[in-house]
């Protein structure tokens, strides 16, 4: 964000760009902070479980399946 404000990269001539790029960077910064809290609250709750429920087993991380899109 400082670079924004001290415009390092020279294209944040006006105050416009400069607020977008502002905002773009805090956007950033809370989408990394809900992401962490939500795997770490993840990784909490599975722990608390397994200490629960010693006999339960968990099978893994799912895979995601890929579509391909065939294109004309």
């Amino acid at each position: 964000m400082l670079n924004v404000v001290e415009n390092t990269t020279g294209d944040c001539i006006k105050a416009d760009d400069a607020e977008q790029h502002v905002i773009e960077e805090i956007r950033q910064m809370g989408n990394d902070a809900l992401h962490c809290r939500g795997s770490t609250a993840a990784d909490r709750e599975a722990k608390q479980l397994r200490e629960q429920r010693p006999g339960l087993h968990g099978n893994g991380k799912k895979k995601a399946v890929g579509i391909q899109l065939l294109g004309k």
